[in-house]
């Protein structure tokens, strides 16, 4: 797959990444995302050091990757309950008759 490099804003600011073709348009939507988040940070907080917003919001990303993390095994958990469980009522079923 081909990068192309691409400037993307961030609060204000520019930098240049590597992008891989044919992903700009999300790679500029989830900037935004991430300029909205930190604009949102800075007016609950008051803090205008953009390092600091940067590095809050990178944890409570991290954070909230990692709760969804956890939902997505105990779904997984869950799912794989529930086949065997269906499983055994399947072969049950089979075995009556």
């Amino acid at each position: 797959m081909s990068l192309k490099s691409i400037d993307i804003e961030v609060c204000g600011r520019f930098i240049r990444v590597n992008c891989p073709n044919g992903n700009s348009s999300d790679l500029y939507y989830i900037a935004d995302i991430l300029s909205k988040r930190l604009e949102d940070l800075r007016e609950k907080t008051g803090v205008s050091n953009i390092e600091q917003l940067i590095f809050i919001t990178a944890l409570n990303i991290c954070y909230e990757l990692e709760l969804e993390k956890e939902k997505s095994v105990h779904c997984v958990k869950h799912l794989k309950s529930r086949m065997l469980a269906l499983n055994k009522m399947m072969d049950t079923a089979l075995m009556k008759e």
